[in-house]
């Protein structure tokens, strides 16, 4: 907090690549290498003929030992109040004390596209303030806790598209609610973040909103 950002460029020049280290932002991580030029970079990986992703993927699919232990009562919020959390993101099977809790928003759906690891990126944005959502594919939480809930969820954001979500970004702008998990993501190019990487993550209902 207002200290001034350093970018220091380091030069391999025996293979002639560059490593930019970026300044930490949000609760610490260091973006990838590949976030300074706005893209989402994020390991994958094979499950049964389906792309999924890997770095806390139990917790982002609540298929992690706590999830059991989830306080599922969904608490309402609002998206500024979320992205004003201490981030304390757990570990790669583990969950941070307020990851334990489920929230809800209401919110404008103002982008969606599908990402590399097969989910739904959602950005919701209120009151000035944005933040992510994420729902996973069915194929990629096996052996999840609200495993429906979460297909259940997804399913109602096709219907209200239209269809299956792409690769490329569509901007609905729809009023709805949206119900998740909350996690902290570290920075990694994702688009529409909240300033604390605050995330629902994976979503646990969806809806509508009549006047959208």
């Amino acid at each position: 907090m207002g200290r001034a950002i350093i970018v220091t460029a380091i030069i391999a020049a025996a293979t002639g690549t560059a490593v930019v280290l970026l300044p930490r932002q949000g609760h610490g991580a260091e973006v990838r290498a590949g976030a300074e030029a706005g893209e989402e970079h994020e390991g994958t990986r094979t499950i049964r003929g389906a792309t999924c992703g890997i770095e806390r993927w139990p917790v982002k699919t609540l298929s992690d030992p706590a999830a059991r232990r989830v306080d599922f009562a969904v608490r309402p919020a609002t998206v500024r109040y979320l992205g004003s959390l201490r981030a304390n993101p757990g570990g790669q099977e583990s969950r941070a004390p307020l990851e334990m809790r489920v929230f809800s928003v209401r919110a404008r759906l103002v982008g969606v596209k599908r990402e590399p690891d097969s989910d739904y990126h959602l950005i919701l944005s209120e009151g000035g303030a944005t933040m992510i959502a994420e729902m996973p594919l069915t194929a990629c939480t096996s052996g999840a806790q609200h495993r429906y809930a979460m297909s259940t969820a997804r399913a109602e954001l096709e219907r209200a598209l239209g269809g299956p979500v792409g690769e490329s970004w569509i901007h609905p702008n729809l009023h709805v609610r949206v119900a998740g998990a909350l996690f902290f993501d570290d920075p990694h190019g994702q688009s529409g973040h909240a300033r604390n990487y605050a995330e629902l993550h994976p979503v646990t209902g969806f809806r509508v909103l009549t006047g959208s």
